[in-house]
């Protein structure tokens, strides 16, 4: 079969190249780790780019003598055998002492970049320290202090100020998942029985205004809704962030609707969710027991102050009555494999059996809870 013509072949190579730099525009970049924000993210993406520019360069260099060398020098109609040669003592001493300075330098500042970055700078005045729990498909979040003492659970968002050294203990409940925050740190892993640590900080010089949002997400496939399982990172003013801190937990007045829906909520829900404030251990305990015994329990979000937050269902979806409905009557269609229609008493075979007049309730009180 004929090769077809060569204007073909260059007519298709370039719709090709079109067509791939098209596919940049696919995403809104929210992820992108090319928009660093804070000194982790910063040091993490100049190693990056020298890597990337080293290598390309290197292609270039290597590809191109390649393909002068295949065009320059090709047999030819008539040409005579050239004189065979064996080895170039000079060429082969460069072409190894080179890369081998190249690659034991990029690895040396590699190691380095890698201790400088594994704990927050000693200077620091002060350190927030979050503790965050890897869950089938969600993200649990815990300030054994976050400001005067005070212990604060929440789930999905997490909350810090801007300019703050934040270390966060890395754990995991069931499997192995990967906390990732593209913008203002790299991946680590989330790993049962064991405890990693990443640390991360918000520039206020690398952010527009504030509070500010960051979108963070599972990066180790971790089961069926893996690619559901995201969080964001609300960085905000500090006294913003203490603000927070002061009214988390406080009740709020509950409209009579409100109080029908909390006593559905307790009566149904209380076992697995708390609303009132950061869970106790003993607490968290009995949940991991009866979840891993096979009972009707499992570790689930922490929902005070439910209505402060942008987002829930692990950031799939927006807070606000339309979508809590949806969640409450159907959540496998929104996570498959959720552990709440699968554990709930008030479900079967994946169907509510609340009436409407209790799922409207229970939405009107946890909108209440801020």
């Amino acid at each position: 079969m004929p090769n077809p013509p060569r204007s073909k072949f260059i007519k298709s190579l370039a719709i090709s190249a079109v067509l791939l730099v098209l596919t940049v525009a696919c995403s809104q970049g929210d992820r992108s780790t090319w928009n660093a924000a804070g000194p982790v993210a910063d040091k993490q993406l100049l190693l990056f780019n020298v890597l990337v520019w080293i290598m390309a360069i290197t292609f270039i260099l290597v590809e191109g003598v390649l393909i002068y060398a295949a065009i320059r020098f090709r047999a030819r109609p008539g040409q005579e055998r050239p004189s065979q040669v064996h080895g170039n003592l000079p060429l082969e001493i460069a072409w190894t002492v080179i890369p081998t300075i190249l690659i034991m330098g990029l690895g040396i500042w590699s190691v380095v970049a890698l201790w400088q970055l594994d704990k927050p700078p000693a200077s620091a005045d002060y350190v927030l320290e979050v503790t965050a729990t890897g869950h089938q498909w969600w993200f649990e979040f815990e300030y054994a202090d976050a400001g005067g003492g005070k212990t604060i659970t929440t789930a999905n968002e997490l909350r810090v100020p801007v300019d703050t050294p934040v270390q966060v203990w890395l754990e995991s409940d069931d499997v192995i998942h990967s906390l990732w925050i593209p913008r203002l740190a790299g991946k680590v892993d989330m790993i049962p029985t064991h405890t990693n640590r990443l640390w991360f900080q918000a520039d206020s010089n690398k952010i527009e205004t504030l509070p500010a949002t960051f979108l963070g997400q599972c990066a180790e496939f971790c089961g069926l809704s893996h690619a559901l399982m995201k969080f964001e990172v609300t960085v905000m003013e500090q006294d913003d962030y203490d603000a927070w801190v002061e009214a988390y937990g406080q009740p709020s007045a509950l409209s009579p609707q409100a109080q029908q829906g909390q006593n559905v909520f307790n009566a149904n829900c209380s076992s697995c969710h708390t609303a009132t404030g950061a869970d106790a251990a003993a607490l968290v305990d009995g949940r991991v027991a009866g979840f891993l015994a096979g009972g009707n329990i499992a570790p689930a979000p922490n929902l005070t102050d439910l209505a402060t937050r942008q987002k829930f269902a692990a950031g799939l979806l927006d807070l606000n009555e339309d979508n809590l409905r949806s969640w409450l009557e159907k959540p496998d269609d929104i996570k498959p494999g959720n552990y709440m229609s699968a554990r709930a008493p008030f479900y079967q075979d994946g169907e509510i059996t609340l009436s409407d007049d209790d799922i409207s309730a229970v939405i009107e009180y946890l909108i209440s809870l801020k």
